[in-house]
């Protein structure tokens, strides 16, 4: 069967893909790097964007204020998905295996043509499909509330 990662710090898969182990579901940046640290690439890798509630609040502020966002990740103390993005990046070139399916599934427009554009230059400078792309797989996915 194959691996398949969710990134979110919110939102669950509450189904699992044809021919996929349930979903292994990470929340931030570190549990996402020992995650790739512990098993290598997955078969799939789907990204959100804003992992903390201040990269989701920066997004807020910036359209309300000027109708579109151009996010702050110098300034933020979380990492985003733009940064599990480059750790991936990083832990293909180092090892010298194949980055593999990735999907964009956040909210944030801005944010993830961010990571689809990282994951799908890379992709490119090493002859692979650019086949990154940003949607919303056709399950239901529960949102934890604190």
């Amino acid at each position: 069967m194959k691996k398949a990662l969710y990134l979110d710090d919110v939102r669950t898969p509450t189904e699992t893909l044809p021919n996929y182990d349930p979903w292994h579901v990470v929340r931030n940046y570190d549990e996402f790097v020992d995650w790739i640290n512990k098993n290598g690439i997955p078969d799939l890798i789907s990204f959100d964007h804003d992992l903390a509630d201040e990269h989701i609040s920066d997004y807020a502020i910036q359209v309300a204020s000027q109708g579109y966002q151009h996010p702050n990740y110098e300034e933020y103390k979380e990492k985003t998905g733009v940064d599990c993005a480059k750790y991936v990046i990083d832990y293909c070139q180092t090892n010298d295996v194949i980055l593999n399916k990735c999907v964009v599934h956040s909210h944030n427009p801005v944010g993830g043509k961010n990571i689809q554009d990282g994951i799908n230059g890379f992709k490119n400078h090493m002859g692979w499909d650019q086949d990154c792309y940003i949607g919303k797989f056709p399950f239901k996915v529960e949102t934890k509330i604190e």
